[in-house]
């Protein structure tokens, strides 16, 4: 992190390095918005803007830490939860009050959705799996569901093929995290993602670059606009291993 930081850290995925990357975003001048947010108002001329994005694809123990994180610092963010994962319950009793308290933050909450896995997996049509998904979701936790993100897994099946050819307006959404409609942001932005593990991806027009450099040094040199997709399991305060410490 640059030196100009109030508290800098060394680049890593812990909780302490993400403070500082949001603190330093900032400083730099960004303003931090929702994909709801930026789906409904589009870019705003001259101005730094970030949109936070989160990917709950294991372990949503890991999520209140980054969310607590970037409320105090005043910062909103989206966070996609799956509906039908074999390694989490979004509605047993920890993981429900884990989102609710999201919600209460007043972090976004959107579906990851798998359509094509359910599909292949389980028989269920896509449409009738999103539809009762974003309806479970909203029964519990007394939000509207605006948007739907597709959920990369390790199976022969490519969900965001799904998206390609149902627009989110069709599933009665305003948008789809990688659409070029509802939300329109993926080819127009620097898309920074974690999503290697242990080193960051940044696809620009939408093309994946050899740009390996931090989410702290795309705010350092206040490159706009700034789409973030961070996945919470990843991110830890001491070490990988250790959960809860």
């Amino acid at each position: 992190m640059s030196a100009a930081s109030a508290t800098p850290s060394p680049c890593s995925y812990r909780h302490e390095h993400f403070r500082d990357t949001l603190a330093l975003g900032l400083e730099r001048g960004y303003t931090f918005r929702t994909c709801a947010d930026y789906a409904a108002k589009g870019p705003v001329p001259e101005q730094l803007l970030a949109v936070m994005r989160h990917d709950i694809d294991l372990m949503p123990e890991r999520a209140p830490a980054m969310a607590l994180i970037e409320a105090e610092l005043g910062i909103q963010a989206t966070y996609f939860v799956r509906v039908h994962a074999n390694e989490y319950n979004p509605f047993g009793h920890e993981t429900l009050a884990i989102l609710r308290d999201l919600v209460d933050m007043g972090h976004e909450i959107g579906l990851h959705a798998e359509p094509l896995d359910l599909q292949a997996s389980a028989g269920v049509e896509p449409v009738r799996a999103i539809r009762a998904s974003v309806a479970a979701l909203e029964g519990v936790l007394d939000v509207e569901i605006e948007g739907v993100a597709s959920h990369n897994d390790i199976t022969p099946d490519n969900n965001l093929d799904y998206f390609r050819r149902t627009p989110a307006a069709d599933l009665g959404l305003s948008y789809e995290a990688y659409d070029d409609s509802g939300l329109d942001l993926f080819a127009k932005s620097h898309y920074v993602t974690d999503g290697h593990f242990w080193y960051w991806r940044t696809f620009k027009g939408g093309e994946l670059t050899e740009d390996r450099s931090c989410l702290c040094e795309h705010f350092d040199a206040r490159r706009a606009p700034v789409y973030a997709l961070l996945h919470p399991h990843l991110w830890f305060a001491k070490h990988f291993q250790r959960v809860n410490h």
